[in-house]
């Protein structure tokens, strides 16, 4: 079988039913087979194309240079699930008999995730690579590092799971780095914005992207990474600043009857509006992302404040629902009604007429939350908290009746995030909070 005739078939695999030992098998071994030489995941594209980038300084690369034929470099994914992601998955493989193989991968993975981490300390959502390295044009000209997303605080997490396997120092330096950043990104009300961007950038002109933020689980994400590092290095500076963080989670979090959080707010800590398609509205997505930070907060301090406001919100999450297993991102502030919103960036009833590309419903790994608390689809407690797959940041999931997968997964990003949804992990916090739910 040709390895393209391989790769279709792992896909078709992993996609039809992502919850049994064998599926994850397939997808891990789907991942190696699909790793770069470089050591990472690249964006898929069709035979004889060019992936399209997401972010604008690539595409205005591939613009320029590919009339002169000189757009020659791969796409390296960081955005969840990218290359952080599949470190990470397969350092966990849960395939005694073949992980050697994964572990291989995995080092490899994060021995490029240190060569191509930038000067700042922190990673973009999608690297070129010529020939395994980053090129200088772009490490001149790209002065972010992203926060949302998962990549810059995913970078962390991989290199310090591999560090703490192989003790390499050049994954611990690495990881230490992107912590600095992390740190010098946190904003004075403890929250976190989707971008770190350098002082004199901040000066120069002001931006959306420096605001406190959850969109695509910005600060929650860096909890889980802080608190990562604080167990990893024993350092309590770490846990301080994951502290602060989930502090103004708190503060921010709305009251009843929707205890949510919105995506994006503004220095007045309300909910705001991001891009021109993203309103000011409660975030299903966002809010399950909090509620699991807060629930690990809550063990890794003792403080069951966090619990109680995690209660909250996924007794609201449960509410809400559209239908069994499917949720809309947004819900309007004022009357909790599902939002939708089309290119021009006006409210449409329907998802079918919203802005295409865009996860405007999906189950958004809210059932799999449910499970690994022990709760049913109404959020009553119906036995122990268990482990339970947790769908990766960057996967929405999908409403039941709607497709296998996400559209917009595909190639290895698809793999890695079928990987991560058959694999049952322990929710942190849920056995310490427990009592929170009953």
């Amino acid at each position: 079988m040709t390895r393209p005739a391989l790769f279709l078939v792992l896909i078709a695999a992993v996609a039809a039913a992502p919850a049994r030992a064998g599926d994850r098998q397939a997808a891990l071994d789907g991942l190696v087979a699909e790793q770069r030489p470089s050591g990472g995941w690249v964006f898929a594209a069709p035979p004889g194309e060019r992936p399209h980038p997401f972010t604008q300084i690539l595409q205005v690369a591939e613009r320029i240079a590919s009339p002169l034929r000189l757009a020659t470099w791969e796409l390296l994914v960081l955005r969840s699930p990218g290359t952080p992601a599949a470190v990470l998955e397969l350092l966990t493989g849960g395939i005694p008999e073949r992980q050697a193989a994964y572990d291989d991968a995995a080092t490899r993975g994060a021995d490029l995730l240190a060569t191509a981490q930038l000067d700042s300390g922190g990673w973009f959502s999608e690297m070129p690579l010529d020939d395994g390295t980053v090129p200088w044009w772009f490490r001149r000209i790209t002065w972010r590092a992203a926060l949302d997303d998962d990549v810059t605080p995913g970078a962390v997490r991989a290199l310090l799971a591999v560090w703490e396997r192989g003790r390499d120092e050049r994954h611990r330096l690495a990881a230490r780095r992107g912590l600095d950043l992390l740190h010098a990104a946190q904003l004075p009300s403890g929250a976190f914005p989707i971008v770190w961007r350098p002082a004199w950038l901040r000066r120069l002109h002001e931006s959306q992207e420096d605001s406190p933020s959850l969109n695509d689980g910005a600060t929650p994400l860096v909890i889980e990474t802080l608190l990562d590092a604080a167990r990893t290095f024993r350092d309590p500076r770490h846990l301080a600043a994951a502290t602060r963080a989930g502090d103004w989670l708190v503060t921010v979090q709305l009251g009843e009857p929707m205890p949510g959080w919105a995506q994006q707010y503004n220095a007045e800590n309300r909910p705001a509006p991001g891009r021109r398609f993203e309103p000011a509205a409660l975030a299903t997505w966002e809010t399950r992302h909090a509620a699991e930070a807060l629930l690990a907060l809550a063990e890794a301090t003792g403080e069951r404040r966090y619990c109680a406001a995690a209660a909250r919100a996924v007794r609201w999450l449960a509410r809400v629902r559209l239908r069994q297993g499917c949720w809309a991102r947004y819900l309007d502030l004022a009357d909790g009604s599902p939002v939708y919103v089309g290119e021009d960036g006006t409210r449409v009833a329907d998802p079918a007429l919203a802005r295409p590309g865009y996860s405007w419903t999906g189950d958004f790994g809210i059932p799999e939350l449910l499970e690994r608390l022990g709760l049913d689809a109404a959020a009553h407690r119906i036995g122990a908290p268990r482990p339970a797959p947790a769908p990766l940041p960057g996967d929405p999931g999908v409403c039941p009746g709607e497709g296998a997968h996400a559209p917009n997964l595909e190639g290895a990003r698809l793999l890695i995030a079928a990987a991560a949804r058959a694999r049952p992990v322990a929710l942190p916090g849920a056995e310490f909070c427990a009592t929170a739910f009953d």
